[in-house]
């Protein structure tokens, strides 16, 4: 699939890249929106890391209260939309970054490694988003061991997004610092 994507002319992998960016743009937009109409009373990283049912039910209880449990729901599902978008985003970016450095070099792999590892975190966030789906089916009663799986995704997802993001930016400066050098 690399070698594919990477064959293409540097204005298509670059446009489509670019076209990713503003999808994925987008539909963050509309996924922040949602989560803020939801009223889930706290952010992204703490609702989704607290490793801990009881905690996840006192959330959801606070959106049953304001009537916005719904809202969540519909909020999952718009962020299957940004886990899509992430994904394109993550192999289209990786891939060009990586066609800075020569063939066979570290920026080249690091690039990569970078796709690899956004395709990883998305793949983690659709998983967390399933563990969700059942835990709202029964809001009130979450078991312990999903509340587990599900802060498990999460920080699988979240750590295989940093590391693609600093991977990234490494591939970029080992990119760059070879071009420099070949001139």
């Amino acid at each position: 699939m690399f070698t594919r994507i990477m064959s293409l002319p540097l204005w298509l992998h670059g446009g489509l890249a670019a076209g990713a960016f503003a999808a994925f743009q987008g539909v963050k937009s509309k996924l922040d929106q949602s989560y803020a109409a939801s009223g889930h009373p706290v952010d992204y990283a703490t609702g989704q890391l607290t490793f801990d049912a009881s905690k996840i039910e006192s959330y959801y209880a606070v959106m049953q209260g304001k009537g916005t449990l719904d809202v969540y729901r519909t909020t999952q599902f718009i962020d299957f939309g940004f886990i899509a978008a992430v994904m394109i985003l993550g192999l289209l970016l990786g891939t060009l970054v990586a066609r800075l450095g020569p063939e066979a070099s570290w920026g080249r792999r690091l690039g990569k490694t970078a796709a690899i590892l956004a395709v990883t975190g998305a793949i983690f966030d659709a998983l967390e988003n399933l563990a969700s789906f059942a835990m709202l089916r029964e809001p009130a009663a979450i078991s312990q061991p999903l509340a587990l799986i599900y802060s498990s995704f999460a920080a699988i997802k979240f750590a295989a997004l940093t590391a693609a993001m600093v991977v990234l930016l490494a591939s970029l400066a080992l990119g760059l610092w070879a071009r420099m050098a070949a001139r």
